[in-house]
């Protein structure tokens, strides 16, 4: 299983990301992580450069319903926080000013991870020194996009399924507090875009 695992994931980096960095990337910087999988790939880090959950988004994730139910069957012992569940990292969805956050559950946390790959992802953008959850979405990886809409660069989340036959992506563009979908289109293996 393992093994079908990392070839859904390596499949959604190819074919997915590769697309995602031919196009202009906005305020993309350098350093910046635009694209995250839900498992290591080798050769491809799961946050390239990777940070501690800040306090100020803890209390969020630890009212989410699956963060919830996750703490209910398997309680965190004593002296660990909620934060060694997870790996940030900072992006500007606004732009390069601000600093907002994609939260990664790790992989060995089985709890947000199902057996074909597909995790959660939270985002928060930062207000002052707090943090508000603007998107939490379900796939193989997710890609902040440069294109913006709203003042806000949108996302896109990639699934692969049917053993990588099929591939899912869905847009989310922001609107004033939150991300909506806008656009979901799924494609057969080999099918062009």
């Amino acid at each position: 299983m393992n093994k079908e695992k990392s070839l859904i994931a390596l499949l959604f980096f190819l074919v997915f990301t590769a697309p995602m960095r031919s196009q202009k990337a906005g305020e993309i910087t350098k350093d910046e992580q635009s694209t995250f999988g839900t498992e290591e790939v080798p050769g491809i880090p799961l946050v390239k450069r990777p940070l501690p959950v800040p306090d100020a988004a803890l209390p969020i994730l630890n009212e989410d319903v699956d963060v919830k139910g996750c703490l209910s069957d398997n309680p965190l012992p004593p002296g660990h926080s909620l934060a060694s569940w997870f790996i940030g990292s900072e992006i500007h969805l606004d732009g390069p000013s601000e600093n907002d956050l994609v939260v990664v559950p790790l992989p060995d946390n089985e709890c947000f991870h199902s057996v074909a790959g597909i995790g959660t992802f939270w985002v928060f953008r930062r207000v002052g020194e707090q943090y508000e959850l603007v998107l939490k979405a379900l796939g193989n990886g997710l890609t902040i996009l440069g294109a913006k809409h709203n003042g806000y660069r949108s996302i896109q989340t990639g699934t692969a399924g049917q053993a990588g036959r099929q591939f899912t992506t869905v847009v989310f563009r922001f609107h004033g507090k939150r991300y909506r979908e806008y656009r979901k289109e799924t494609k057969e293996k080999g099918e062009k875009p």
